[in-house]
């Protein structure tokens, strides 16, 4: 894989569900612990980037 499990755990939302990403990276010999940290970290990058996203939306575009 050319990013590795952090590029898997972090893009991976984007074309297979996390659950099937940890399956296959942890299937394809990669320590569970390492899957676990970035599975962790890419939870907090998406949650964090989809609540700025929901503030910017009703901040700039409906102002509330």
């Amino acid at each position: 894989m050319r990013f590795g499990v952090p590029g898997a755990s972090i893009l991976g939302p984007l074309a297979i569900p996390t659950p099937f990403a940890s399956a296959l990276l942890v299937a394809g010999g990669t320590p569970r612990g390492w899957v676990l940290l970035w599975q962790a970290v890419a939870i907090a990058i998406w949650t964090t980037g989809g609540k700025a996203s929901v503030w910017a939306a009703l901040t700039f575009l409906v102002g509330v």
